[in-house]
């Protein structure tokens, strides 16, 4: 029953964030938003990327232009590492992906995965 929540990558234009599952994010092209996506075909505010209890999702917030999740138009959909989103296009949209931290990356969780000092005799 000790299984922690799966830390998800984002990486979006060259930047990467690890996301905690205790906040939802929030992605368009308001400046306030967490990430900011300087594109015409974003909107305002696009989507959100959140942490279910079971699962990450993303949920379009009535964009514009769409969310796109392997080329199908989505308004609600689980992800994980390995999905690829495009937001405003299927193809060309702004491209965001989502994967697993990399071993040994700093997170909140990584304090607990660290095994324990051996004992001196």
């Amino acid at each position: 029953m000790g299984r922690g929540v799966p830390e998800l990558v984002l990486e979006l234009n060259g930047s990467t964030w690890t996301l905690d599952p205790s906040r939802t994010y929030t992605l368009g092209r308001d400046p306030q938003g967490d990430l900011t996506i300087d594109d015409a075909r974003v909107s305002w505010r696009h989507a959100t990327i959140s942490w279910n209890g079971r699962s990450w999702s993303i949920e379009d917030h009535g964009s514009t232009n769409g969310t796109y999740v392997q080329g199908r138009r989505v308004q609600q959909v689980e992800i994980g590492a390995g999905t690829v989103l495009h937001l405003g296009n299927a193809t060309d949209g702004p491209r965001v992906s989502l994967g697993a931290p990399a071993a040994g990356a700093a997170g909140v969780q990584a304090a607990a995965a660290q095994p324990a000092p051996a004992q001196q005799p």
